[in-house]
């Protein structure tokens, strides 16, 4: 299993606890995680305009980013990060792409990959499925 974290759920899980927390840890415990350096760039813009007074989340987060296998970005398109984040993870064959952001999560995703919210990534990659 490949699993490509947003920005936005990398950042949940650097600053709350809570379920995209667990999703980092255990999808990392697995080796499933993929990232990019683009999600790098954007988490530490993020942390130091809208977290000045947590001085230690940059390192927080770098420390769990480091456990992702970090694919390369992609160019285009050139005004648009999140799809830039879709094409990358598309590209380097992830089956799941976790996002929060609710424009993306109306987008249908190329090829076998889905885009997925937090939680529903979960449920697809942790609820153990009923039998009939």
């Amino acid at each position: 299993m490949k699993v490509f974290l947003d920005t936005n759920v990398w950042l949940s899980a650097t600053i709350l606890p809570g379920l995209c927390e667990s999703l980092v840890i255990a999808c990392a415990e697995r080796d499933w995680l993929l990232t990019s350096p683009l999600v790098r760039r954007e988490a530490h813009q993020v942390l130091a305009r809208k977290f000045p007074r947590r001085a230690d989340a940059p390192a927080l987060f770098d420390v769990s980013w480091s456990e992702a296998h970090c694919i390369a970005d992609v160019p285009d398109p050139a005004n648009d990060n999140d799809a830039r984040l879709v094409a990358a993870a598309a590209s380097a064959g992830a089956d799941l792409f976790v996002t929060g952001d609710k424009r993306v999560l109306e987008w249908i995703a190329s090829g076998s990959m889905r885009i997925a919210s937090p939680r529903q990534a979960w449920i697809i990659l942790f609820e153990p499925q009923l039998d009939h």
